[in-house]
């Protein structure tokens, strides 16, 4: 069984390194082989030269690619592209600036064998951050997200910083992550997932499935938190329209409104419990964000992360 590991990088040099080197002490079985398709989305390719000093003594096989059309979407679509011309039966989507579980391939064939799953999702662990403070936020537009309890669960999407997907899926549905979502950073795996979802096709997120990364400092503060939470809002106006077509997709977006907008209102009422705060201004940012979405989409700039 092949593994394609797909790694989109945008002057992350450093981060990459990280990466790659964590994946040297993962566990095989004899019967599972891993390359990797690294994506420079840079103009002028800055990990060329990393990536060929690491080939020289890394034990697996690496192919790069340059990708001058700037935004993930783009970066990832070429992923794609690429890897219908590569020998593999899944491929793996993980950031540049994570390091991965030893135990995540053994793991993921686990899954595979036992519950014959087509899509595979786990969770993104920040490290270092253990408190939440207005100097230190941990992935603050996350933070009150659903919350997965089971160690196994049946979910409705997955994020591509940590996703395994078959190939056949793939060359079968000729699907690819939406470009007008490419200046929003964000939002394009959700949408692409749980299209192929509402398919038919099974995602399963697993508690096992750990990839690591490392707190950014621009994503510790208020500003950022508040921003990314109106952008999601915004974003999501969009997701339902185009998973549940326009007349039904309004409808659901205006009833997400007042659920986080009730739900700020009783993070205000708690405010003065531990966390309460953060909760009021992801969820007023983010009803917000739906509420004015269907006007400014459009007009949002290009996201940086």
């Amino acid at each position: 069984m092949n593994f394609l590991i797909c790694i989109c990088t945008y002057n992350r040099n450093q981060s990459l390194y990280n990466c790659l080197k964590s994946f040297e002490k993962i566990i095989l079985f004899n019967n599972l082989k891993i390359s990797f398709l690294i994506l420079d989305n840079s103009i002028n390719n800055n990990s060329f030269i990393l990536i060929n000093k690491i080939k020289k003594n890394y034990k697996y096989k690496i192919l790069q690619i340059n990708e001058k059309k700037r935004g993930i979407v783009n970066a990832r679509n070429r992923c794609l592209k690429e890897a219908k011309k590569i020998n593999c039966d899944y491929i793996a989507f993980f950031d540049d600036d994570c390091t991965i579980d030893k135990y995540w391939f053994k793991n993921a064939f686990k899954l595979i064998d036992g519950q014959e799953a087509q899509i595979l999702t786990g969770p993104q662990i920040y490290e270092k951050v253990n408190k939440i403070s207005t100097n230190n936020l941990n992935n603050l537009g996350e933070i009150f997200e659903k919350k997965i309890n089971k160690k196994i669960s049946n979910v409705n999407w997955a994020a591509s910083n940590n996703v395994l997907i078959k190939k056949k899926i793939i060359e079968n549905e000729k699907i690819f992550f939406d470009i007008n979502l490419n200046k929003f950073g964000m939002g394009e795996d959700q949408l692409f997932f749980s299209i192929l979802k509402k398919r038919g096709y099974n995602i399963f997120w697993s508690k096992d499935l750990k990839v690591y990364e490392k707190m950014h400092e621009h994503r510790t503060n208020l500003k950022w938190m508040i921003n990314r939470s109106f952008r999601l809002g915004v974003l999501g106006h969009y997701i339902d329209i185009k998973l549940n077509g326009s007349l039904r997709g309004y409808f659901i977006n205006y009833l997400k409104f007042i659920y986080y907008f009730l739900k700020s209102i009783f993070g205000f009422l708690l405010i003065s419990k531990k966390y309460y705060w953060v909760e009021f201004l992801n969820s007023i940012s983010r009803s917000f964000g739906r509420l004015v979405g269907p006007f400014i989409f459009k007009k949002i700039k290009f996201y940086k992360k």
